[in-house]
């Protein structure tokens, strides 16, 4: 018992801290990123959980009773592309619900943050559940796999909810969804692999690897993001890697050109502004149509 406890103790403490490493100018409380961890992964494991038995319940008795869906090739794909919507769409839903109105949801970087923080207690609650039915060892096969999937994939929609909330200020469930869409897809192509690889430890090894670039594409976002916040105090060339002031337009070293996905530059202050802002809060100067 006290070595499942330090397991996924350790499994939580490690994930949080990749998650925010990479938010670096204004991190947020941990006492947030608690509660949005065990409120979020409690809402949508346990929804998508209960949804997905009663999915693949109907979907077995169907196929018992002769209907077209009879064959393992039809059912395993459809069961693939319900589970991976419906565990997507419940996970941004509860972060949607969890951080539109709070008040430290205040640069793009935090809307990955809390869409992974979410992903994450999604992924210790489901791993609780496959622990006690196949034992601790899918538990640390699954740190390396399921894990970093579903943090991964938030980051996508992540994305959506950050440009919802910074550039559209729209209805977040219809701009959003696109984004659940997408992350959905490689979800269910990533369940529906387990049943093409015949060979359990060749699926371990590509499982993992797929996962590990889809968490080098999240962890890049938010650092990217963070650094497209208000709160920057440094700006990285992603051409040479030189540090610039926040305030630069152009590398200072190779000249490329900044270009800046939720804030722009005032033309009389440089004062970083929002991308949706009438005026410069600094200075007052109007931006008209842009």
């Amino acid at each position: 018992m006290t070595l499942v406890f330090i397991s996924f103790l350790t499994s939580v403490i490690f994930w949080l801290w990749i998650i925010l490493k990479y938010d670096k100018f204004e991190r947020e409380p941990l006492k947030s990123i608690l509660f949005v961890l065990v409120t979020g992964g409690l809402i949508s494991a346990f929804s998508a959980g209960i949804l997905n038995d009663l999915f693949l319940g109907f979907a077995n008795h169907y196929v018992e009773k002769g209907s077209p869906i009879n064959s393992g090739i039809q059912l395993s794909l459809l069961s693939c592309g319900f589970v991976g919507l419906n565990e997507e769409t419940l996970k941004a839903l509860a972060t949607i619900l969890l951080i539109r109105r709070m008040k430290g949801f205040n640069e793009p970087a935090d809307a990955l943050v809390y869409a992974m923080t979410v992903a994450l207690g999604f992924a210790v609650f489901e791993n609780i559940i496959y622990s006690i039915k196949y034992g601790l060892a899918t538990f640390y096969i699954r740190q390396f796999n399921a894990v970093p999937l579903h943090m991964g994939l938030a980051a996508i929609w992540g994305m959506g909810i950050a440009k919802v909330k910074f550039l559209h200020q729209g209805k977040y469930f219809f701009r959003v969804l696109p984004y659940v869409l997408f992350a959905a897809i490689i979800h269910a192509l990533y369940n529906y692999s387990t049943y093409l690889i015949i060979y359990p430890v060749l699926t371990v090894i590509i499982l993992s690897g797929f996962a590990f670039i889809l968490i080098r594409f999240a962890t890049r976002k938010v650092k990217r993001y963070a650094e497209d916040g208000p709160f920057a105090n440094r700006l990285f060339c992603h051409s040479c890697g030189t540090v610039n002031f926040p305030d630069e337009r152009v590398c200072k070293k190779c000249g490329e050109k900044f270009h800046l996905e939720f804030y722009v530059l005032c033309h009389k202050c440089n004062a970083r502004v929002s991308k949706i802002a009438e005026a410069c809060p600094r200075c007052g100067e109007k931006f008209g149509d842009r």
